[in-house]
């Protein structure tokens, strides 16, 4: 893994030593209203995930596991975005601190995961669940070239009564955030 470095922010592989930094951002309860995680119990409990994640890889080498910390020179941690290659497909997901939202971060990070997932993992497809509700999200998904998936790309797919999966094909990246 590598830094990716955008017009605003900076990924870095997460590594343990992010943990003090993300347990502020992440310890807002209202981030994790719309996805299935809740706030850190505490900061050696994100260190013990993160030191986990930095295999980069599950267990039985199946999936690679590929984590960033989301970085505003000058501020420090402002979130994560991250990605589960399996095959060329990548299952991606995102989360800022409620602080930088609206500012057209998370589009700029999650779009250069993209990106370098393309270049360096030759990903083809990417996929993301979200809750029908989290029009946030679903605006971000939309504003970087991903639509609803279709009957054929669900199948196979389990979601809950209230998520949607959207899909975006790797050749399609006509444009810049």
């Amino acid at each position: 893994m590598h830094d990716i470095q955008t017009a605003r922010l900076l990924l870095e592989p997460l590594v343990a030593s992010h943990a003090e930094a993300m347990f502020s951002v992440l310890s807002e309860p209202s981030l994790h209203i719309h996805i299935d995680s809740s706030p850190p119990e505490s900061v050696d409990a994100l260190r013990q995930r993160y030191i986990k994640l930095e295999a980069r890889a599950s267990p039985d080498r199946s999936q690679l596991w590929l984590n960033w910390a989301v970085v505003s020179p000058g501020v420090g941690p402002i979130g994560f975005v991250q990605a589960t290659v399996v095959g060329t497909t990548a299952w991606v997901a995102y989360l800022l601190g409620r602080g930088y939202w609206a500012r057209g971060y998370a589009s700029e990070a999650t779009f250069a995961m993209l990106g370098y997932l393309a270049s360096v993992h030759q990903t083809s497809l990417f996929k993301a669940t979200v809750e029908v509700e989290n029009s946030n999200s679903v605006a971000l998904l939309r504003r970087i070239g991903f639509r609803l998936a279709n009957s054929s790309e669900l199948a196979g797919v389990s979601l809950s009564p209230t998520e949607r999966l959207y899909v975006k094909n790797a050749g399609s990246f006509p444009h810049e955030i």
